[in-house]
C-alpha cells in the first residue's frame, strides 16, 4: 500500500493505492479518513486498483468552505475530479456510512463512468430524514469528544463505540487519527460537513432515498445486524426499491463490517466487483 497526495482543484488530496486493474475507490464516513480501510487495501488490491481518498476536511485532505453548498454534494464532485486528475475514466465505489451517501450522489451527477456500488451501513442513504438527523447526533456526540483534547485513548474509545469487538481496532488505524485529528482545523471541518448534511436534510437533491429505484447500477449492500448507526431493516427496504441490488447481512457486526468481518467483507466485495456487470435481482438477504 502506498500513500500519496495529488492536487485536485486546488485542494490538495491525500489517498491511498496499491494494485492494478479495474479501479475500485474507497470513501470513508464522516470523521474517520482512508485508514479505516487499511485492512482491507492491499486484499482487495490483488485483484483491482484501489484508491481510498480522504474526504473533504478529513484524514489529511485539505478543508473547504462549503459556504450555502451542501457538504456531501461538494465532496461527490471532488470525488468526481479525482478520479479525472488520475485519468479514471470508469470505476466502482465502496462508500461506508456517509461515504456512501457520497459514493450515491457520483453516481447520480456521473452515472456513465460508475460500473458498480458497495453501500457499507449507511443511514445517510437509507434512514428517512428524522431517524437520521438523530444518528447524525449520536455520531457528532462520539467525534467530538475524541477530537477535543485528542488522545490515543480517545480515538480508541470513539471507533470501539461503533465496532462489536474492539479487539478489531488496527493500532495503526488509531495512530494515523490521532495524527490528522491534531490538525488545528479537522474539528471545524467535521462540524460543517455534520451541520450542513443536517441543514439539507429535506434536499432530495442531496439525499439519494427518494431515488432508490433510479440507482440502476449493480450494488451490494453490507450492514451489520447490531450497526447503531445504521438499521438493518432500512437498508432491507432500500434495497427491495432498487432494480440491481442484493444485501449481505453480517451477525455480530456493527458499524464497520470492514474492520470486524475483514476477511467475509474482502471476499464478497471482491467477488461482487468481479461478477459479470448483468446482475439478477435478488429478493432474499444473504446472511451466509
Amino acid at each position: 500500500m502506498q500513500s500519496s497526495f495529488i492536487d485536485v482543484q486546488g485542494v490538495r488530496t491525500r489517498y491511498l493505492h496499491e494494485g492494478a486493474g479495474e479501479a475500485v475507490i474507497l470513501l470513508h464516513g464522516i470523521g474517520l479518513s482512508a485508514d479505516c480501510f487499511i485492512r482491507n487495501i492491499d486484499p482487495l488490491a490483488e485483484r483491482f486498483s484501489v484508491y481510498a481518498l480522504d474526504l473533504l476536511g478529513h484524514g489529511f485532505t485539505d478543508a473547504v468552505n462549503f459556504g450555502t453548498s451542501v457538504p456531501q454534494v461538494v465532496m461527490a464532485q471532488h470525488v468526481v475530479d479525482f478520479a479525472s486528475r488520475l485519468g479514471l475514466t470508469r470505476y466502482s465505489l465502496v462508500g461506508s456510512s456517509f461515504g456512501a451517501l457520497v459514493a450515491g450522489l457520483v453516481y447520480f451527477s456521473n452515472r456513465d463512468q460508475v460500473d458498480k456500488l458497495v453501500i457499507v451501513g449507511s443511514g445517510s442513504l437509507f434512514h428517512s430524514a428524522e431517524q437520521q438527523k438523530l444518528t447524525l447526533g449520536a455520531s457528532l456526540k462520539n467525534g467530538r469528544e475524541a477530537m477535543m483534547g485528542t488522545t490515543l485513548e480517545k480515538c480508541h474509545r470513539r471507533i470501539a463505540n461503533i465496532v462489536f469487538d474492539p479487539a478489531c481496532i488496527p493500532p495503526e488505524m488509531l495512530a494515523l487519527q490521532l495524527t490528522s485529528y491534531a490538525l488545528p482545523d479537522r474539528l471545524s471541518a467535521y462540524l460543517a460537513a455534520i451541520t450542513g448534511s443536517v441543514e439539507a436534510m429535506d434536499d432530495d437533491n442531496a439525499r439519494v432515498l427518494s431515488r432508490l429505484e433510479d440507482l440502476r447500477c449493480p450494488t451490494l449492500v453490507i450492514v451489520g445486524r447490531e450497526d447503531p448507526r445504521a438499521d438493518w431493516k432500512t437498508h432491507l427496504d432500500g434495497t427491495k426499491r432498487m432494480p440491481s441490488a442484493r444485501i449481505s447481512i453480517y451477525e455480530r457486526c456493527k458499524h464497520l463490517p470492514f474492520l470486524e468481518h475483514v476477511n467475509r467483507f474482502n471476499r464478497e466485495v471482491g467477488d461482487f466487483l468481479k461478477e459479470a456487470t448483468s446482475q439478477r435481482k435478488l429478493a432474499t438477504p444473504w446472511n451466509a
